[in-house]
Formats: C-alpha cells, sequence, structure tokens
C-alpha cells in the first residue's frame, strides 16, 4: 500500500471476537456507511490473504494497559513488557 513490500501476510490482532468472526463473512451487514467502508476493506483483505486477524487475550496486550483498569500483577507485567 505504501510502497512497501509484504512477505506474507500482516499480523492484526483484536480483543473483540465478533470482530474477528465477521472479518470472514460476506453476509454480515452494518448500520453506519464510514464503518461499512473500513469493514468490508479489510474483509476484502483477509478473503485475498493479505491480513490475518487473530485474538489477542486482555491479560497480554499491551494496548489494553491504556484504556483498560488492570490489577496490579497483570499490569506490572505488562508495564514491564514496554519499560524493561
Amino acid at each position: 500500500m505504501m510502497g512497501v513490500p509484504l512477505d506474507g501476510p500482516a499480523h492484526v490482532k483484536a480483543d473483540n471476537m465478533s470482530v474477528i468472526k465477521n472479518s470472514s463473512i460476506p453476509e454480515s451487514t452494518l448500520k453506519k456507511k464510514s464503518n461499512s467502508v473500513a469493514y468490508h476493506y479489510v474483509r476484502e483483505r483477509v478473503a485475498a490473504g493479505m491480513a490475518n486477524i487473530t485474538y489477542e487475550n486482555t491479560e497480554s496486550n499491551l494496548a489494553d494497559m491504556l484504556t483498560k483498569i488492570q490489577n496490579g500483577p497483570v499490569r506490572q507485567r505488562l508495564v514491564s513488557k514496554v519499560l524493561y
């Protein structure tokens, strides 16, 4: 897309099982046009083998430490992956 050749599919991790399941179902309908356009773009990339969407658990998702409340040990483990 930006002139950089890829050796394989782009790996996308999501923590929402509905998003992962719907990325390969062509019969899905969405109410908002902007969501529909983005959805079909992703679904086409998955069908063409250019993207691979997999599940990422909240316990190991580094982005979740910025958006969700974590208990002490989980937060410590996530922060240590970023800082050290």
